[in-house]
């Protein structure tokens, strides 16, 4: 019922969210010097501090059969989902307190705050996916990388594990994915929006989570280093985890996402929808009496 009731409301103001996400990326891009380009810079710049930090430093490697162009662009497509993700649920839970003032007038719909952050995060998105495409045409295609282990490579041992980079018509599942992540990370966000308000300790807390589910989503580092280790149930349980895998083998390898993972990525999408706008409309009411 709320589902329906917030798809109906998004739709008929409609104008307002489209103004508001307009307003969003032009006072955070217009005035500065390289424009949306920060939106590619930001997460750059995390690249080469995470990969000076996991590579040169702590001596993290992916494996033997993988390219440096195929690690790079590996970390930067999992850099800009979870930079989407972390961008709605934290935005999101501040939302409410930081737009009081509206709140207060009755005629104001507070349920599309959260909303427009969510199409906001999703233009940066669209803009560093972008960006990992032309990665793929040079690295793919342009300037091929062979098997780095070819060399030393035994051919009675078997086929070498080496997948070249290849954009096929997997690429097709890539606005399903979107809309998988945009919705478990809205619904997180109409959830810890509703609970910032009522205990304003929540917005500490999850930006201390952020950082700690950032560091358990294998986007530095890969996910047999953390099996392995004998926790692959934190990768297991961890829906970022299987959301930027299915990105990673959608989108740089052309694989399909697999049935089983979409199937848990849609149920804990719905559930996360289902229970912050359920949340959210419950107390919508009362928001006024919290400002």
């Amino acid at each position: 019922m709320e589902l329906v009731r917030l798809y109906h409301s998004l739709r008929r103001h409609a104008p307002l969210v489209k103004n508001f996400v307009e307003k969003d990326l032009k006072g955070r891009y217009i005035g500065s010097t390289v424009g949306f380009f920060w939106s590619l810079v930001n997460p750059l710049l995390s690249l080469a501090t995470y990969t000076f930090v996991f590579r040169f430093v702590l001596k993290s490697r992916w494996s033997d059969f993988q390219p440096d162009s195929q690690v790079v662009l590996m970390m930067y497509l999992g850099i800009v989902t979870w930079g989407c993700h972390a961008e709605i649920v934290s935005r999101c839970t501040g939302t409410l307190v930081e737009n009081g003032s509206l709140i207060k007038k009755v005629v104001f719909p507070s349920e599309i705050l959260p909303a427009y952050i969510s199409m906001s995060a999703l233009v940066n998105l669209l803009i560093g996916l972008a960006f990992v495409l032309l990665g793929m045409l040079v690295f793919g295609y342009a300037f091929p990388a062979a098997d780095p282990a070819s060399a030393d490579w035994i051919p009675e041992a078997g086929k070498s594990p080496f997948e070249p980079l290849r954009l096929g018509l997997s690429f097709l599942s890539v606005p399903l994915l979107l809309a998988l992540q945009v919705g478990f990370s809205v619904g997180l966000g109409y959830l810890l929006a509703t609970l910032n308000l009522l205990i304003r300790d929540v917005g500490h807390v999850t930006s201390a989570l952020i950082t700690i589910w950032m560091f358990g989503t294998p986007i530095f580092y890969p996910e047999s280093l953390v099996r392995e280790g004998g926790y692959g149930w934190v990768v297991d349980l961890n829906p970022m985890a299987w959301l930027v895998d299915a990105y990673r083998g959608t989108i740089l390898f052309g694989h399909w996402p697999q049935p089983l993972v979409l199937a848990k990525l849609a149920l804990v999408a719905l559930a996360s929808l289902w229970l912050g706008t359920r949340f959210f409309f419950k107390a919508q009411h009362r928001f006024a009496d919290f400002i």
